[in-house]
């Protein structure tokens, strides 16, 4: 199974790559100066754009918001619909290994916008927040499904899988999120690694010698 560039790819196929871009773009401001402070010739500008060009592709600022939705929701379906099949081949261990690795891949990606829904949530209306955490507890699921595998299998000893796999989501998200220290001390392959060990003794109580895996660049996004 391969890796974000993967999902990435897929992604490209059924979405516009420039809204992709503007919407990064966006979410990066959103969070440096807040909504209401960050205008469409700002992200305009930001996207390496026209005012028209944006535009062609978004009629608000809201529109823009809602993309964000679209892409995290399109992102998550993506993950789900590549995982599922291929990590059912695998052993538990591997398969919860490859899982993590591509859902942090994912994060770092998405660093800027993954920031802003976690900014962001309370002040959704109703509609986009029912939808955002729908999102959330199906990429919950495909965690929670992984852990009980191993745990059936007498791999895994810890008790509740519906936690440890929300457990999994804040530890990937951090990323986004505590940028500012752990970019400045580890890479981002560095920090997928050593989450992924951290997790698999969490779930084995450390009993469970955890095999290494190759390391690889992964691109930092800023």
């Amino acid at each position: 199974m391969g890796g974000f560039s993967e999902v990435a790819d897929k992604l490209g196929q059924r979405a516009d790559s420039k809204k992709w871009e503007i919407v990064k773009a966006a979410a990066g401001l959103f969070i440096r100066k807040g909504t209401l402070n960050t205008g469409v010739r700002d992200i305009a500008e930001a996207s390496g754009i026209t005012v028209g060009t944006l535009y062609h592709y978004f009629k608000s600022k809201d529109d823009i918001i809602t993309a964000f939705l679209d892409f995290a929701v399109l992102g998550t379906n993506e993950f789900v619909s590549m995982t599922t099949e291929a990590l059912a081949k695998l052993q538990p261990q591997e398969a919860l290994r490859r899982a993590i690795r591509l859902y942090i891949e994912y994060t770092n990606e998405a660093q800027s916008i993954v920031l802003f829904w976690h900014q962001e949530t309370g002040n959704l209306p109703p509609d986009q927040r029912k939808r955002l955490m729908e999102n959330e507890m199906v990429l919950a699921s495909l965690f929670e499904k992984l852990i009980e595998r191993g745990r059936q299998e007498g791999i895994y000893t810890i008790d509740d899988a519906a936690l440890a796999a929300h457990n999994i989501i804040v530890l990937g998200d951090m990323w986004a999120f505590r940028r500012w220290w752990l970019g400045r001390r580890y890479t981002p392959d560095q920090y997928i690694g050593k989450q992924i060990e951290f997790i698999l003794h969490g779930l084995s109580n450390g009993s469970m010698k955890v095999i290494e895996e190759p390391e690889k660049e992964v691109r930092r996004k800023q």
